[in-house]
């Protein structure tokens, strides 16, 4: 019985993407699974039953494929740097092999470096400079800095750095400290990244006059995405173009067919025609490929398209003996015997997603030959209206569930930018960094100037659409009526295709049952609590700058559509860093702060102030706004349902602490506390816990902070008192539910796999200073 390849080789990547699936705990019931799969193997192979050895063949496959992505996974996590909450500093010699990027805004100069501990020991990591100064490719420092494994925030969706780091080969992130040394040099030959940081020198005349220009230049030519500003990258996204500012994979096909095709005319003028120019056109073309990785400094992302672009190249000289999906599935098991982890990358999905949906939607034939040309041009365009529905009509899901946000003009906008930028401003970009004539570079920053403007024009003009994050069961059934919906007939199901990706559109998580849903995000070393009855939503602090990656998307996914109050506790990025992205995403109803003097339309949180949704009563209890200090400004809440209650004072300190307690005494009783200042020894007093005498603690703190927030002697403070402490920075996000009858206090993300570290230092941390 003949094997089927195609088959085999999607039991193959089946197994890998699966392996990411699995629980943390639990694991046995695998090992048993993967014991009784292999013997049936082996014993269906031995007998020999033509009838079964394809099935066999599959089985093996799929466990194989679990197998080596776990082997390979597990060996990547073992080189990782080891989690500690606590990082100690020492001293790094530091080769720096990435290229600096450098914001705009915040004057982060971060780069990858190639780091050897005192022990010997090399990791690779992404280090970050505040201090404003240049680095070059191939130099190499020593410094002492804290290395930190690479472990973020964890919430239902939002960024998440575990799998950036695996699927990006990151060992750690480190700051870089204010003093340095220069290390004598060693001779090496030119690499890539120099010779892109070379690239990007030579365009600092042009930047003077067109900075954005410039950078739009550079990010196309060389991958360098830091010379354009925060402001152009949030007008990308209304118009669906972020792939299009970079060297993306799209590029990089596009690179290597034009120097194809150049090759192939070149040698139709030449005398003679070489054997086998079909070969020569693609070497060629495969060369500039390559060429054009290096350029993006062969990060992990270029090399998974150009393995993927390898295979659909190298299929093209069978000159279809081939088939399409065959080719399909085996770029896909390339790229995951490459690198498994890639599977933990968007655009791992993005890429195989929207190729195969455009396999899937134009597998018919233009007609013969003999047809009149009039004719094969009609059935071009019909073909490419119905490629650019697929692809939009798929990537929209995948869009939806992965960010909740749909750019709705983003098929309009990439059908006019993809021709610009690939047919023209990407080859003036790579010809303006190649040869030495500034004003072809003059030339090129000018025209990509004016691009920017209207790039960012038009995304500030354009709206998206938000949607909440439904379960993989509808965004399962969503995938399949996409795809019934591209077939030509749609087995007569298209009615209930459009059904089900509707339903995957309109999905709307259910209200708050209880009377008080809370949930304290987790937003790094920040604040913020979200706090829901059943027909009204508060917010108090919008945690750091960086809510586009963690508050922003979560509040999508829980459809807070509207604000009704949102309160500021004081004026400190770590609480209202995220504030203008807050305010421009989702209507608010109301601001309060503790110093609204920093915000338009904002009213102080008075003491005494009373407000009531549904069932609960929210009721202010900051101290006099005429403390000294920012920190004892902050807005104190208490929220009660019935006898039990929250209590939050922000960054209050214990000045401010004591006010309390002296005029409200024992009406301050709460079950549940938002520890002061993240878990800070300069808030939380005994006199404070002694008076509240809560149940739960929940601390709000970013892993490995620098503060060591919270503090032992705040954990032993809790644990002498027999209270619970619940921490965002081992747990990720914590919701409570609380009524009249009591509350209840956990994970919002219960669900851990076995490649994730955050949740498994807090089991392994029995002990509030085991850490430590």
């Amino acid at each position: 019985m003949p094997i089927n390849l195609t088959l085999s080789l999607a039991a193959f990547c089946v197994g890998v993407i699966a392996s990411f699936a699995l629980p943390m705990q639990g694991m046995a019931w695998l090992w048993g699974l993967l014991l009784i799969g292999s013997g049936a193997s082996i014993w269906i192979t031995r007998k020999y039953r033509p009838r079964y050895v394809q099935a066999a063949l599959t089985i093996f496959l799929f466990i194989f494929g679990l197998i080596y992505a776990i082997f390979r996974t597990d060996m990547a996590l073992k080189n990782h740097y080891p989690a500690h909450i606590n990082p100690p500093t020492q001293s790094l010699t530091v080769t720096v092999t990435g290229l600096p990027e450098t914001d705009w805004d915040t004057g982060r100069t971060r780069f990858i470096g190639k780091a050897t501990t005192a022990q010997g020991k090399t990791y690779r990591i992404q280090f970050q400079d505040y201090h404003g100064r240049d680095w070059q490719v191939g130099d190499t420092w020593q410094f002492n800095a804290k290395i930190r494994a690479a472990i973020g925030t964890r919430n239902p969706v939002g960024f998440d750095r575990e799998a950036w780091a695996l699927a990006n080969q990151i060992d750690g992130i480190a700051s870089v400290s204010k003093n340095r040394t220069k290390q004598p040099e060693k001779h090496s030959t030119l690499s890539f990244n120099q010779l892109r940081q070379k690239m990007i020198t030579h365009w600092q005349t042009a930047a003077h006059d067109y900075p954005n220009g410039a950078g739009l230049m550079t990010a196309l030519a060389v991958g360098n995405k830091s010379g354009l500003s925060y402001e152009t990258w949030a007008a990308l996204r209304p118009l669906g173009l972020h792939h299009l500012i970079s060297i993306s994979g799209l590029h990089i096909g596009i690179v290597g067919i034009f120097a194809a095709w150049i090759a192939k005319k070149i040698m139709s003028l030449l005398p003679f025609i070489p054997s086998r120019p079909r070969v020569w056109t693609l070497i060629i073309g495969a060369i500039a490929a390559l060429f054009y990785t290096g350029l993006a400094g062969f990060n992990i992302p270029t090399l998974r398209s150009l393995i993927m672009l390898t295979v659909f190249a190298v299929t093209w000289i069978t000159r279809g003996t081939i088939g399409t999906w065959r080719t399909w599935w085996i770029a896909m098991a390339a790229v995951l015997l490459y690198q498994p982890t890639a599977t933990l990358a968007i655009g791992f999905w993005f890429s195989f997603g929207l190729v195969g949906t455009l396999i899937w939607a134009c597998a018919f034939r233009l007609p013969e030959k003999e047809t009149l040309r009039i004719y094969r041009y009609f059935y071009l365009l019909k073909q490419t209206i119905i490629s650019q529905w697929a692809v939009t009509l798929m990537s929209g899901i995948i869009t939806i569930y992965a960010f909740g946000l749909l750019p709705i003009f983003s098929p309009l906008a990439n059908a006019i930018a993809i021709p610009l930028f690939t047919c023209l401003l990407v080859p003036i970009a790579l010809l303006s960094s190649l040869l030495p004539f500034d004003f072809l570079k003059y030339f090129a920053a000018y025209l990509g100037e004016y691009t920017v403007s209207a790039l960012v024009y038009w995304g500030n003009q354009l709206p998206e659409l938000s949607f909440a994050h439904a379960p993989v069961s509808l965004l399962i059934l969503a995938l399949f009526g996409a795809l019934f919906l591209l077939l030509p007939n749609g087995l007569r199901m298209k009615p209930l295709a459009c059904c089900a990706i509707a339903v995957f559109a309109l999905y709307r998580p259910a209200p708050p049952s209880g009377s008080l849903k809370i949930i304290v995000w987790d937003v790094g070393q920040g604040l913020s609590v979200l706090l829901q009855t059943p027909t009204r939503t508060v917010l108090f602090d919008t945690g750091t700058p960086a809510a586009e990656l963690a508050l922003l998307p979560n509040l999508r996914a829980a459809n807070v559509r509207h604000i009704d109050r949102l309160i500021v506790s004081h004026h400190d990025n770590d609480h209202d860093g995220g504030l203008t992205a807050v305010q421009k995403a989702i209507s608010i109803g109301q601001l309060d702060a503790g110093q609204p003097e920093f915000y338009a339309d904002a009213t102080h949180c008075s003491a005494g102030q009373k407000w009531q949704y549904d069932d609960v009563l929210f009721e202010y209890l900051t101290p006099t706004p005429q403390a000294e200090k920012d920190n004892d400004r902050s807005c104190v809440l208490r929220v009660s349902s019935g006898k039990h209650a929250l209590l939050i004072t922000g960054d209050l300190g214990q000045h401010g602490e004591m006010q309390l307690v002296e005029k409200y005494g024992n009406n301050l009783s709460s079950d549940v506390f938002v520890l002061g200042h993240h878990g800070s020894t300069s808030s939380n007093s005994t006199l404070l816990l002694n008076t509240l005498s809560p149940q739960i603690a929940i601390a709000s703190s970013g892993f490995a902070n620098a503060f060591r927030h919270p503090t032992q002697t705040v954990q032993r403070r809790l644990a002498d008192r027999d209270i619970q402490l619940w921490r965002t920075d081992l747990q990720g996000a914590i919701q409570v539910s609380l009524d009249k009858q009591g509350f209840q206090a956990a994970p919002l993300v219960k669900q851990s796999f076995w490649w994730q570290k955050k949740t498994v230092l807090f089991w392994l941390n029995k002990s509030p200073f085991a850490l430590f």
